[in-house]
């Protein structure tokens, strides 16, 4: 079917590209392989069965010979158990394939498009921190200003949630235009936003005005991480990308956090002048360029979308970003589930980071032997954070593949629940050290498993909105978590209330993922594709 003529584009539409339209097969509801006129697919392409996935991501072989009453000669043969779906494939002895099947982090390192978008993603995320740290130091760390709960949570409010209502747009947008073309244009914007916020923080602009811009730098920043989210199943095959999201989400977490003390450090080092603070700032937009050059190596078409059943009008479709990746979600069970096990870790992350804002503040007042309080005390604290970032991501990928994705998160959840709530308990510079790894560990391990969740299980046509849709969702639960915390955490964060709280809701997490992917694996109708 030709599409008829599509109305003039705008410049950011033109500029990005747009993913090609495919032809989908109504019974098998995946792409028809293209014909050259012959009746056969294009070389370079093989026509495979793939069965659908189990509820806990596994994938039969690509036969399809094991799938019962399934006729792999007759494609408007309807099966009789889980639906298989018939999908145009390159041919592993093509030129084309890029997407390899490899374990390990080592073997992961090697593919060169994977190691490409990890780097972006490094850089990208160095200086969302650095840039954070940075305005943390000007905006909440300022001699002048009270670090009261209801101001840090209103601060959290202001930057987040604007922010985060342009998830579901900027999902829309990355199904419609080059992923490719959006992630580098978006970080050449925010690099240019960035010098703006330098200048204004070197001429002493008001707080609101500077607020605006760092509105604006983390709302396109929206653009970026949803964008390399949805390019990772561009990179390796369905089965390597637990792994892949292993590698990328934790260097760009423990980047992040690395940024953001590398903004404090250079200010404890520079001084707390207002040009020493603009100088800071500005230095993030070298990071920001550096990522937008690294993405642009790659093809214009190489990140995706393959698919787009987006309407012509781009009003309309971002307009109809938010519904439709909600729905698909929705339709989804598996990718539902991962949505809200991430919500309420995030929510949870967030509770323990005002927690430890306001101790650092008011409660931690005399350094001990290396541990310091005050702003050095927050970097040590993101230090540790970053270190259970890490190891929670190099951990997890071989412990899914010897436990399973499913009991690994149950087992995790449930164990750091009790040992962050035993150790945020104390009340110590060390006890809150060790709560913060913890943290830290489970929020990243929980994240890599329900990564993969939702790019297996979502179609390529709305991987760009599903995960828009719940990088908001989370974001509104870390603001969330914020407003709680100024009825719930004292005035110096030395509460219990907080802290068991997040143990009680780690642990219910954990329980609840394993009773409820067991039901679903139960049911394996109930996860099969519902576009």
């Amino acid at each position: 079917m030709v599409p008829g003529p599509r109305p003039v584009e705008s410049v950011l539409g033109r500029a990005c590209g747009r993913g090609p339209r495919v032809p989908f097969d109504l019974v098998t509801e995946s792409p028809r392989p293209r014909s050259s006129g012959t009746g056969r697919a294009h070389p370079g392409t093989a026509t495979t069965t793939v069965a659908a996935a189990g509820a806990d991501g596994a994938v039969p072989g690509p036969s399809g010979t094991d799938t019962p009453g399934f006729d792999g000669g007759n494609p408007h043969h309807r099966p009789h158990g889980p639906r298989p779906v018939v999908a145009t494939l390159p041919d592993p002895g093509s030129a084309g394939t890029d997407r390899p099947s490899v374990k390990g982090l080592r073997d992961l390192w090697r593919v060169r498009s994977l190691r490409r978008l990890v780097l972006v993603r490094l850089l990208s995320s160095f200086g969302d921190g650095a840039f954070q740290g940075a305005l943390a130091v000007i905006i909440l760390f300022s001699p002048e200003r009270q670090t009261e709960p209801a101001a840090i949570a209103a601060g959290f409010a202001v930057l987040l949630l604007p922010y985060s209502l342009v998830g579901p747009f900027a999902g829309a947008l990355l199904d419609r235009w080059s992923r490719r073309q959006v992630i580098v244009w978006a970080t050449v914007l925010r690099a240019v936003l960035v010098l703006l916020a330098a200048a204004q923080v070197w001429g002493n602009w008001p707080s609101p005005v500077l607020f605006g811009t760092a509105l604006l730098i983390m709302g396109v920043g929206r653009f970026v991480g949803s964008g390399l989210s949805a390019s990772m199943p561009h990179t390796v095959a369905r089965d390597s990308l637990v792994g892949a999201n292993a590698l990328a989400t934790t260097v760009g977490a423990v980047a992040t956090a690395i940024g953001g003390g590398y903004a404090i450090a250079l200010r404890s080092a520079l001084g707390g002048s207002v040009s020493d603070a603009a100088f800071i700032t500005a230095t993030v937009a070298v990071f920001y360029g550096l990522a937008a050059l690294l993405a642009t190596r790659y093809r214009r078409t190489a990140l995706g979308p393959d698919e787009t059943d987006e309407p012509a009008e781009p009003l309309r479709a971002v307009l109809l970003g938010f519904t439709s990746g909600l729905r698909h979600i929705v339709q989804r069970p598996t990718v539902g589930l991962a949505v809200v096990v991430v919500m309420i870790v995030r929510f949870g992350f967030g509770l323990c980071t005002m927690v430890v804002l306001l101790l650092f503040q008011h409660y931690f007042t005399e350094s001990q032997g290396v541990l310091r309080t005050g702003p050095s005390g927050i970097a040590e604290v993101l230090g540790f954070g970053a270190l259970g970032v890490f190891l929670g991501a190099v951990v997890t990928a071989p412990t899914v593949r010897k436990l399973g994705r499913t009991r690994w998160v149950a087992i995790m959840l449930s164990v750091c629940a009790i040992v962050a709530a035993a150790a945020g308990s104390q009340f110590t510079l060390i006890s809150t050290l060790i709560a913060a790894f913890v943290v830290g560990f489970a929020y990243q391990s929980s994240k890599v498993c329900m990564d993969s969740v939702v790019q297996q299980d979502s179609d390529d046509a709305y991987v760009g909105r599903v995960f828009a849709l719940y990088d908001t969702l989370n974001n509104v639960c870390y603001v969330g978590a914020f407003a709680l915390g100024v009825v719930l955490v004292p005035y110096n964060g030395h509460g219990y209330a907080p802290v068991f709280l997040v143990g009680g809701l780690f642990l219910i997490t954990g329980i609840g993922y394993g009773v409820m992917m067991s039901r679903l694996r139960r049911t394996p109708s109930s996860t099969a594709a519902a576009v």
